[in-house]
Order: C-alpha cells, then sequence, then structure tokens
C-alpha cells in the first residue's frame, strides 16, 4: 500500500512538474514577423461596453484580455503550442478539449462553479494560432456567450 501511494504522489508531483505558468505560455513565441500581442485594458473594455451593442452583454464580466496571434505559423511555433497544449497549464483545469480536421481548441478555466477569474483559450490551424487570456468576474453559465464573441 505505502509503494502505491509513494508512486501516486510521484506521479502527481511528475505531472504538475511539466505544466507551464501563464508567464511561461506567453514568453514561449519568439518575437517574429508573424506573431502579433495585444492587452486589452479596462478602460479600452469600459469604451467598448459604453458603446452598446450585441457585443457589450458579452463582455460585461471581463477585466482585461491578452491576445496572441500568429499568422501562417511555422512548425517551430506550432510544435511549441502543441507542447503547451499537451503539458498544461500550471493552476487552470480543462473545460474544452477538442481536436477536429486539423483544428485543436483547448479551453482552460481557474476558478469554481461560482466565478471564473481567468479563462485561456488556445486554438491552432495550420493558417493560425490564437492564444486568449480572459481576466474577470465569469459566471460559469455565461461561459457560451464568450465563446460567440468571436463569431
Amino acid at each position: 500500500m505505502k509503494k502505491l501511494l509513494v508512486l501516486a504522489l510521484v506521479a502527481m508531483i511528475s505531472a504538475t512538474g511539466f505544466s507551464k505558468t501563464l508567464d511561461e505560455v506567453f514568453n514561449a513565441f519568439p518575437k517574429a514577423d508573424n506573431v502579433q500581442e495585444m492587452t486589452i485594458d479596462k478602460n479600452m473594455l469600459a469604451m467598448a461596453k459604453s458603446m452598446g451593442g450585441d457585443k457589450a452583454e458579452q463582455i460585461k464580466d471581463i477585466y482585461a484580455m491578452r491576445v496572441i496571434s500568429i499568422e501562417t505559423p511555422s512548425s517551430e511555433q506550432l510544435a511549441i503550442l502543441k507542447g503547451i497544449m499537451d503539458e498544461g497549464v500550471e493552476g487552470f483545469d480543462v473545460l474544452v478539449d477538442a481536436d477536429e480536421d486539423g483544428e485543436h481548441a483547448l479551453i482552460l478555466a481557474q476558478g469554481n462553479e461560482k466565478e471564473i477569474p481567468k479563462m485561456l483559450i488556445m486554438a491552432t490551424t495550420e493558417e493560425e494560432v490564437a492564444i486568449v487570456l480572459i481576466e474577470g468576474k465569469i459566471d460559469p453559465s455565461n461561459v457560451d456567450k464568450l465563446m460567440k464573441l468571436g463569431k
């Protein structure tokens, strides 16, 4: 029994030892012509909310967003993201992991059943890579609305 507990503990430590931190995720991609990074702060979001429209309701609980977009990713960039997606991100749990027709999307979240303070979305195709960190007071029942933001 003791051997089994020690083995389980070693497996847990090993699994968490490979996950990346948020900083490591956002610093994993070297600066290149096809890499764009943008931060949307609370002031920019407040302006967007004040304009109203159909997106205002969807972003009402968001305080900030950080985005990395890579157009026509190199094989190295795709490998970096695949490694991050496989290893996971420290402190985040998987909400959705979908892989279909060469497209892979991974949605991770921190929080509980009452509130999600951070949500990390990573998506890749052969033509594009996107990583989006959303911070706020997100009601888990409104996650579907956030997924429709890009549509």
